[in-house]
Parts: C-alpha cells; structure tokens; sequence
C-alpha cells in the first residue's frame, strides 16, 4: 500500500543490461525490460545499453574482440546523458573499473546493480563480488543471510523480487472456463533439469489422465517469446520448479509469469513465499506426495481453484509490480526513506552486518 512520504524527482537512468536483439525479441518479457518500464512509469528517462550487441558490432562479429569497445562506449554514454543513476544488470562485460571511471567523471553518481540468478552458481556469485564494491546497492533475487557472501570485498546488498508488469503479465486464466490443459510446467535445458525431470515423472505416473504440458524436457523444446505466453494461456495451473528450492526467496521468473497471468502456482515451501502470499493465492508443497496431492485436489474443484488464482493475480500485481520493484531500488540506492510499505525483507547487509535498508546510510564500502 502507498504511504504518503516524499516521491523522488525525475531522474535520468542510464541502464546497462541484456536488451539483446539477436535472438529478435524473444526476451521481452524478462527483467531488463520490466525494471526499465517501471522506471518510466514512475517518470523518470532510461537509456536502455546493451553490451553484448555493442561487443558484436564489429567485423568479425566476436564479442570477446569488442568488450573493450563496450565498455569504452558505456564511458562516453554516461559523460554525454550524465545521469543520476547507473544501473547495471545482466551485462556481463561491464568491468568494475569502468565502472570505477564513470564515478570519477559523474562524482554525484549513484550505481545500483542487480541480479536475478542464484548464488549458488560461482560465476555468479563471482560476478556479484566484483561489482558490489563500486555500487552504492546491489539487488539479488534471493533473501537472508546467504546475500553477505556477496559483500566479501564491500559494497551493501539486499533482496529485490522478480518483478510482475502488467503490460507483459497481461493475461487472466482464471476468467476462461475451458483450458485444454490442467498443468503447464516450462524450463530450459540447465544442469538442475534431474530434479525437474524427477518431479514431472511421479506427476505424469500418479495422474496419468492429468493434462500436463511441459516444455523443455522429454525432447520437447522450451517456448519463448510471445509463444511463451500462448502456451500458459492454455493452462489452469502452473508448475513452478527453480534451479534450487531450498534458497530463501529465490525463484525463476516463472512464478511472476504464472501468478501475473493468472494461473494458479504451485511453489516449494522451502522456498518461504508462504510467507508472503497466504494459502488462499499460492499454494506451496513439502515434497512430491503433497505436490500431487495438491494437484489432484485443485483440479478436482475448479471454482476453488479459480478463487485461489485470481486472489494470488490481484496480489502479485500489487505487491511485486514493476514500478514497486523500481521505486525499492531507488530508495535503496540513494538512502530515502520508504516510499511504500515494501512486504519483503528489507535487510541490507554489508561490512556492518545486517541492517534495516532505511537505517543503512548512503554510504559506499570501499
């Protein structure tokens, strides 16, 4: 719920992150592109760089050939915008001394950095320990105390949710009373697909008449783009398995896809976001039996199951939007006080140990 504290100014952004367009648009529906919408519905400008396209526009289309041009190129972009933010995402060939350059020439700067993958992956985490000492924040998608690894060397951390657009987000499942399919689970080829696959076989095993599309596993392709959002339309329920279930908060972007078109989601309890939605717009499970357990009951009670979605649509939109998810990162960054009444952990943790985000100062570790 909004409270009434001083809204920020307009600002301008400038926000490095993987807005690529070699694979044609298939990811418009990711982060990039939702943080940058809700930081132009809350009024300010944003300049959306990427540096893989910019690392490939050269001859031999090599982006190992073109990283040093990328991020020269960021250089000169802040210098021409000079913006009151820099915001970094998914750009892996952003180096920290780059960033280090652009506050030299913008001493006013303030740089935010965040990251929608696990911890739990090194190059990851890695990634995550360079920047964090150049930034006045960086955001992960995952909570608690597993965010101190990533202030190793300095820098402030906190949790940020993977957030729901409604413009991206913009289907209502639960208004349609004939879906061809009960359960729609989706993933991509990664190294955790074993326990994905382990999961959709005692599915498939115990309810052999159940629907169950699933895409990216038995030699099925995964969907993207519009596509994507054509397959999920099709189904009542959605399956949501990340890469690790037992990380506080942590989750694919599937769940805000399901949850935000209406879908009634199926999530781990391990992962605490029974904590946050109750058991009447989410439903989470302790294992496979409970899961099919839980499976059969809803798609034996489709009104129940229609009432549960819609309540945990209306929720998601409301409390992991776009501009929410943007507004955190900017009161963060710069040290203002709430400008809403965030439901998610607010901790901050740096050299000092956790902290509450509005208590944190402004103050860079260096």
């Amino acid at each position: 719920m909004p409270v009434e504290r001083l809204v920020p100014a307009p600002m301008k952004i400038v926000h490095a992150s993987n807005f690529t367009v070699r694979w044609n648009g298939e990811g418009y529906y990711t982060i990039p592109y939702k943080l940058s919408s809700g930081f132009t519905r809350l009024g300010h400008f944003v300049f959306n760089y990427c540096d893989q396209d910019v690392a490939r526009a050269n001859p031999l289309r090599w982006r190992k050939l073109g990283e040093g041009g990328a991020n020269r190129k960021l250089v000169a972009i802040c210098r021409e915008i000079r913006p009151d933010l820099l915001l970094l995402g998914h750009c892996t060939l952003i180096r920290a001394d780059t960033v280090r350059a652009i506050r030299d020439a913008l001493p006013s700067l303030r740089v935010a950095h965040w990251n929608c993958d696990g911890l739990f992956v090194p190059s990851n985490l890695a990634r995550l320990q360079a920047l964090s000492p150049v930034a006045d924040a960086s955001f992960v998608t995952t909570a608690g105390a597993v965010l101190s690894q990533v202030v190793r060397d300095g820098g402030r951390v906190c949790f940020m949710p993977n957030p729901v657009d409604r413009s991206v987000e913009s289907l209502r499942v639960f208004d349609s009373d004939i879906l061809p399919n009960d359960l729609v689970f989706l993933t991509g080829f990664d190294a955790y697909d074993a326990e994905k696959r382990e999961i959709c076989d005692a599915i498939g095993s115990r309810l052999p008449d159940l629907k169950f599309d699933v895409r990216g596993l038995y030699g099925k392709p995964g969907v993207y783009g519009a596509g994507m959002f054509d397959v999920i339309g099709q189904a009542k329920m959605g399956l949501n398995v990340s890469k690790r279930s037992d990380v506080r908060l942590y989750s694919s972007d599937r769940m805000s896809q399901f949850m935000g078109c209406g879908l009634l989601t199926f999530v781990d309890r391990r992962t605490g976001f029974g904590e946050i939605f109750g058991p009447d717009e989410l439903v989470t499970y302790a294992g496979i039996d409970e899961l099919v357990e839980r499976i059969e009951y809803y798609r034996s009670h489709d009104s129940e199951r229609k009432c549960v979605a819609e309540r945990g649509w209306r929720r998601a939109h409301e409390i992991f939007s776009e501009t929410l998810v943007a507004q955190w990162i900017v009161d963060v960054t710069f040290g203002h006080p709430p400008t809403h009444d965030y439901v998610w952990p607010r901790d901050v943790y740096g050299s000092a140990g956790p902290e509450n985000a509005f208590q944190a100062g402004t103050q860079r570790s260096t």
